[in-house]
């Protein structure tokens, strides 16, 4: 899969669900990333996540850190996505207490021996996503992506924070620079992206694309304004539009009502009335109490 230039949706737990996922990239999106899902619950038999249909250009993005079951991961959905992707970045206690996502990171030994029989049994392009490192003391991202290139990987998107840091704090740009100058496989800049200018912001490091997550939710729209940034252009989306396409989406995909809620409260931040809608729609008990709680405040 071709990475130059691509505006991309991050991987996103509890939102890159399929509906979303059709969603922004009708707006834009080049390339979508699955939610992260879990190895050993796949291949447990719950395969919930793995919705991979009517997609062109998606990513199946596993928690994992043993090499045999991410491969048989891999080979399960070999011929639905068009890479398979290793999350080496997830910042969350739980996970980094299964010895996981992020805790990895220190330990760029552990991410060798797993790529090199992940990668020696599946056909499909591996990719990984990381952090610069697991504290501002130990920025070894080069390290990591050293070994993530001796084994063939195809694409490494970078978050540019280290896993202790949280967002308040800003994203090192003059290290994902040095990153992308030392890579010899195409670099995803990831983090801080919510508009035209901060994507360009971005875009000046050197990386080959960019990956949207915060940005997009409930904002589809964003990759479109992106790309109309870019282009010198300015132009405004219908976010009513966008939301109700959600949700035909949402029912075409029999999207659990839990996630519908939670995603429908996303898209009404920053419109007047957004709080009280939000507060109405965690009560709402049908599709239609959604539509109209939005419509409501459309008016």
């Amino acid at each position: 899969m071709n990475y130059k230039n691509k505006i991309i949706l991050a991987p996103m737990v509890a939102v890159t669900n399929l509906a979303f996922r059709k969603l922004c990239t009708d707006y834009g999106a080049d390339i979508a990333y699955s939610e992260m899902i879990d190895s050993r619950a796949f291949l447990a038999g719950d395969r919930k996540l793995s919705d991979f249909v009517d997609e062109k250009n998606v990513v199946a993005q596993f928690l994992g850190n043993d090499g045999k079951d991410l491969a048989t991961c891999a080979q399960a959905v070999e011929g639905k996505v068009k890479a398979f992707d290793i999350n080496l970045g997830c910042p969350h206690s739980d996970v980094v207490k299964s010895i996981r996502g992020s805790y990895l990171l220190r330990y760029p030994e552990r991410i060798d021996k797993m790529l090199s029989i992940l990668t020696a049994k599946t056909n499909l392009p591996v990719t990984v996503k990381i952090r610069i490192g697991w504290d501002k003391e130990h920025l070894n991202a080069l390290d990591v992506i050293k070994v993530c290139e001796d084994n063939g990987v195809a694409a490494i998107a970078v978050h540019g924070r280290p896993r202790t840091v949280n967002y308040e704090r800003p994203v090192d740009y003059e290290l994902i620079r040095k990153i992308k100058n030392t890579a010899s496989v195409p670099i995803l800049g990831n983090g801080d992206i919510f508009d035209g200018p901060s994507a360009q912001k971005m875009f000046d490091t050197g990386v080959d694309s960019i990956m949207v997550a915060r940005g997009a939710i409930g904002n589809p729209t964003i990759f479109s304004e992106i790309k109309d940034y870019l282009k010198g252009k300015l132009k405004k989306y219908d976010k009513t539009k966008a939301f109700f396409e959600y949700l035909k989406y949402c029912q075409k995909y029999s999207t659990d009502f839990a996630v519908m809620k939670r995603q429908s409260q996303a898209f009404t931040k920053g419109l007047v009335g957004g709080s009280v809608a939000r507060d109405q729609m965690s009560r709402a008990d049908s599709v239609d109490d959604l539509k109209d709680i939005f419509a409501s405040i459309q008016t």
